[in-house]
């Protein structure tokens, strides 16, 4: 995403430092387009738990992963790479015409490739993915619609190097309640038919959601061993356990994904631009542990508000017919955290320019996600998903905090390390505690972080 603000190192006596007024503020106003996403999100989900049930939201879900990890390939690098070539080409009409034509053809062809090539094999898919073929019609309605929505990916990116993100914003908040009642409408009456066609409708329409980490080559093998990790485990899943528990595991996945995607953008939005923008290594330590103490105060309260009061949460973004995942999420919780200590030092990494180092850490966590899960899952059933993926986050800590340390001097500093320990105590005792008492334990780090540095410096 492109910031403005970001386009000047911040002076030397602010640069280890977040304004943590500035920095709510600042991401608040960023992610305005993934606020109207995560509402979206949210009350769609609700809905299709109602209408559908947990067994048809784990063939959605599932359905929707494979679609998902496709797209991560279709795009071929198409991403960032074309929004920087807009941006300096921005006052050569030619060379920009040049660039998104050549851009929308190749994702066009590449879209419309991959649909004629897998159609012959819907049948096949179909029954890889749920143990069924009887779902071979929704299969070929995503495989058909990626044409559309790799274009609309690349337009997305175009708009982007334009620098036009005001509109693409609001843009995406239009598009994202339009979409909204297309779902309802398209839903109630068709039932599962209805949910794949709308969120394939919603995809195509809506500009491609902006994460961190999408880079050419690097992100395109980092988003195969994510995505890839997500349905390899859920395809053990609903194969194994059947479809009733892959749509229970929905809820834990689910709720994982709407506040990290949050997460995702905050750094994206404030963190990201300054760790790129910062060359003294004394300077970049100082900053990743104002952002760690950052993410700390944003995301504890978070999760430990997720694990106090996840019945009603359940109740209320899905059905009681899902209860049966209430166990899940606080094991899944720990897991995030994990990722969130991890990616506050491993975003310099990518920022820096050690996007090795970067994929390595993702295939790792990747890769120990997929053979925990099926080493567990024959004993734990549903659980080995959320325990293997919480196990599995570990690799980010365990392998990104020493890399950063070792190229760029960045240590995580003693008040810090104890934040970080004070953050799993809390996500702990609101695991222990009957719910929704552990709600009380909900202020305790961010009051720590104000009390400490007086609401505004957190380095």
């Amino acid at each position: 995403m492109t910031v403005e603000p970001a386009a000047q190192s911040p002076p030397d006596g602010a640069a280890g430092w977040f304004p943590l007024r500035q920095f709510v503020k600042s991401a608040g106003v960023l992610s305005v387009s993934s606020v109207a996403t995560l509402v979206r999100a949210v009350v769609t989900a609700k809905l299709f738990a109602v209408a559908l049930g947990p067994s048809a939201v784990g063939i959605l879900a599932q359905l929707l992963n494979f679609s998902a990890f496709l797209f991560t390939v279709l795009p071929l690098g198409l991403t960032t790479g074309v929004a920087k070539m807009v941006a300096e080409g921005h006052g050569d009409r030619r060379t920009v015409d040049a660039v998104v034509g050549t851009s929308s053809a190749i994702s066009l062809a590449s879209g419309l490739a991959a649909a004629l090539l897998l159609t012959p094999l819907s049948g096949t898919i179909s029954q890889a993915l749920t143990g069924s073929d009887r779902y071979s019609l929704l299969v070929l309605l995503i495989l058909w619609s990626f044409p559309l929505n790799n274009l609309a990916g690349v337009i997305s990116y175009v708009i982007q190097g334009l620098g036009d993100v005001g509109r693409l914003t609001w843009a995406n908040v239009a598009t994202s309640l339009a979409t909204l009642a297309l779902v309802v409408a398209l839903t109630i009456p068709y039932h599962l038919l209805g949910a794949v066609v709308s969120v394939l409708i919603a995809s195509a329409a809506q500009a491609a959601i902006f994460t961190l980490l999408r880079y050419g080559g690097v992100m395109l093998l980092g988003g195969m061993a994510m995505w890839g990790s997500v349905l390899v485990t859920r395809t053990m899943s609903v194969r194994t356990l059947g479809e009733f528990q892959n749509g229970i595991y929905q809820v834990a996945f689910g709720l994982s994904s709407q506040y990290m995607a949050v997460f995702m953008t905050w750094m994206a939005a404030y963190v990201f631009p300054r760790v790129t923008a910062t060359s003294s290594k004394g300077r970049l330590s100082t900053l990743l542990n104002s952002g760690l103490r950052a993410n700390l105060f944003l995301m504890v309260p978070i999760l430990a508000i997720t694990i106090s009061v996840r019945d009603p949460l359940i109740r209320l973004f899905y059905s009681g017919a899902f209860l049966s995942a209430s166990p899940l999420l606080p094991v899944q919780a720990l897991g995030d955290y994990a990722r969130v200590i991890g990616w506050s030092f491993g975003i310099s990494l990518f920022a820096q320019g050690r996007t090795g180092g970067h994929l390595l850490a993702v295939s790792a966590q990747a890769v120990a996600w997929v053979v925990l899960t099926a080493l567990l899952l024959p004993r734990l059933g549903i659980a080995a998903l959320v325990l293997g993926y919480s196990i599995s986050c570990l690799a980010w800590p365990v392998l990104m905090y020493p890399m950063a340390r070792t190229w760029f001097g960045a240590h995580i500093s003693p008040e810090n390390a104890l934040l970080a320990a004070v953050g799993l105590a809390v996500l702990v005792a609101c695991t222990g505690v009957p719910q929704p008492y552990g709600l009380v334990l909900v202020p305790v780090l961010p009051g720590i972080v104000y009390l400490r540095h007086r609401g505004l410096r957190l380095a």
